[in-house]
């Protein structure tokens, strides 16, 4: 058997099928699906940073992937080739979504069984050394319960319609199958700077990762609505040879996909106005996340802002 190993980074929101009851021990099977939504424009943030308002950089969904995987059987070619060898051979691809629906086939098969996840707390949340079990738990996921004391939902309209490279989101992926687990988390601490105070104060997570095993192959269904016409495409990969099937999917800064090396200095760190645009009500300030010690946390290849979640059971593209 081989794994896929899907990792989701940058603005990425997540809406659960099921609450995710934060402490629980015992793991938990939902489904969920990501959504990636229009950020293509640089904006205003609501966090003033020296009588500065703070700008967020243009962010553009992608699937990334290592060039070795890609299989003949795909109908689909990256955008671009990016990360050189030592002999100048690129090694890895990103395509761009842009108003796209994807769906993950394993071995020829619509995802099955529901995700696994755990939401257990951590024994030692500030400690440095974590079990691997403490390390994977959603537990550090900040979510809308977190944030918005009024806990508002996303808006159905947005999970129930086709992306579309005229939508508020450019692209949707279901999941239905696997594990998913914190990958990377922010280096210090952090806290929710809001109207209403809070007693939030933890280290959350920056990217996450879908694992699931699989036999010979995984196909990516890719079906773009654009300007009134639908497309359907494929990306192909085959078990490779050594290792796992490494896929990114994140909606970021593009520097290293175009080739220009990454800011020098920090990224803005990103506040839930970009979130409160996929809300069902309109919600009175918009609080942020700002880090207990100083400096980025994530870094400049990652995005400080975390994901949502989605209370209740309202379906998504009616598969749910």
């Amino acid at each position: 058997m081989a794994t896929l190993r899907i990792a989701f980074s940058g603005l990425c929101t997540f809406a659960f099928k099921h609450e995710l009851l934060k402490g629980k021990k015992d793991p938990t099977f939902t489904e969920a699906t990501v959504l990636l939504q229009r950020l293509t424009r640089a904006r205003p943030l609501v966090n003033v940073v020296g009588a500065r308002t703070e700008i967020l950089d243009q962010h553009f969904p992608l699937l990334e992937f290592n060039l070795a995987n890609w299989n003949r059987a795909s109908t689909r070619n990256a955008d671009v080739h990016y990360m050189p060898d030592e002999k100048g051979t690129m090694k890895k691809g990103a395509c761009f979504l842009n108003g796209e629906d994807l769906t993950i086939l394993v071995d020829g098969q619509p995802m099955k069984g529901g995700v696994e996840v755990s939401t257990q707390k951590p024994l030692d949340p500030s400690s440095a050394q974590m079990t691997q079990a403490d390390q994977d738990s959603l537990w550090w996921m900040a979510t809308l319960d977190d944030i918005f004391p009024d806990k508002p939902e996303i808006n159905p309209k947005l999970l129930d319609t086709p992306p579309g490279s005229n939508q508020p989101i450019l692209a949707r992926i279901k999941l239905s199958q696997g594990r998913l687990r914190t990958l990377a988390l922010t280096d210090s601490a952090c806290t929710i700077v809001a109207p209403v105070p809070t007693s939030f104060n933890q280290r959350v997570a920056t990217s996450f990762e879908l694992d699931l095993e699989f036999k010979e192959w995984v196909e990516f269904k890719i079906v773009a609505n654009r300007n009134g016409k639908t497309a359907e495409k494929c990306l192909a990969f085959r078990a490779p040879d050594e290792g796992d099937l490494q896929i990114g999917i994140m909606n970021m800064e593009v520097d290293r996909v175009m080739g220009a090396d990454p800011a020098s200095g920090p990224r803005p760190e990103s506040d839930f106005a970009v979130y409160a645009d996929l809300l069902e009500k309109q919600v009175q300030g918009i609080p942020f996340l700002r880090p207990t010690s100083p400096g980025n946390p994530a870094g400049n290849s990652l995005s400080t802002c975390v994901p949502l979640v989605k209370t209740g059971t309202a379906a998504a593209g009616g598969t749910h």
